[in-house]
C-alpha cells in the first residue's frame, strides 16, 4: 500500500533563537532535508508544511533530496501544528501517511516502517509512547479519519495535536526496541542541537 510522508515545519521556532530551525544543520545536512530523506525510504512522496515565506528556502535545501516533495502552505500561519497538519493532509492522496516533525533528525526509517505495518481498519494511528506521553509528530495516520478529526477539533477552537488524539481510535506502541528513543528526539533549541552532534 502507498504511503506520503508529511513534514509540519511551519512554526516560528522561538526557543531557537533567530534562525529557521528546519534549516539548522545536524553534520552538514539540514534538518529538513534529513526528516524529509528519512522519510523518502518508507512513502512515495512527501508533503512539507510551511510558510510561504519559507518555501523559497526549503525548496532550496530540498534540491535534489531524491524524494518527490510537495508543498503544502499555511492559510492561517501561526496558528499551530494541528493547523499544519490539516493543511498537508489535505494536499495527500494516498490512504496513509507518516508524519514527522521538522525537528526530528534522527528519525529511523525501520522504526516509521513499522508504525505503517500496524496502521489497519482498526485503528486511525499508531504513535509512540515515550515517559512524557504521545508524539503525535512522529505517528502513522489514516488521512480520512484523521482529516475529519482535525477539522473538528478546529472547528470546536482547538489546537492541541492532544485534542487531535482524543477523536482518534489510537494504538500506543511504546519506545523500544522497534522504536528506539533517538528516532522521537526533537530538536527544540540550541542546546538540544549541540548535543545531538556531540552524540
Amino acid at each position: 500500500m502507498r504511503a506520503t510522508g508529511v513534514v509540519v515545519a511551519g512554526g516560528r521556532s522561538t526557543r531557537f533563537g533567530d534562525r529557521e530551525k528546519a534549516l539548522a544543520e545536524v553534520n552538514g545536512e539540514s534538518m529538513l532535508r534529513r526528516v524529509v530523506g528519512t522519510l523518502g525510504q518508507v512513502a512515495d512522496e512527501v508533503a512539507v508544511n510551511c510558510r510561504e515565506d519559507q518555501q523559497e528556502p526549503f525548496a532550496a535545501a530540498l534540491a535534489s533530496v531524491g524524494v518527490p516533495v510537495r508543498f503544502a502552505l499555511d492559510d492561517q500561519p501561526d496558528e499551530g501544528p494541528l493547523v499544519g497538519l490539516e493543511r498537508a493532509l489535505l494536499a495527500v492522496d494516498t490512504d496513509r501517511t507518516l508524519v514527522l516533525g521538522c525537528d526530528m533528525p534522527l528519525a529511523d526509517a525501520d522504526a516509521l516502517s513499522a508504525m505503517l505495518d500496524r496502521l489497519g481498519s482498526e485503528n486511525d494511528v499508531v504513535v509512540p509512547v515515550t515517559d512524557s506521553g504521545p508524539e503525535p509528530l512522529h505517528a502513522a495516520y489514516r488521512v480520512g479519519p484523521t482529516l475529519t478529526a482535525a477539522q473538528a477539533a478546529i472547528g470546536a477552537g482547538e489546537r492541541s495535536l492532544q485534542a487531535l488524539l482524543a477523536r482518534l481510535t489510537v494504538r500506543e506502541l511504546p519506545v523500544g526496541d522497534e522504536i528506539p528513543a533517538r528516532s522521537v528526539t526533537s530538536v527544540d533549541t540550541e542546546a538540544a542541537l549541540a548535543a545531538i552532534e556531540e552524540a
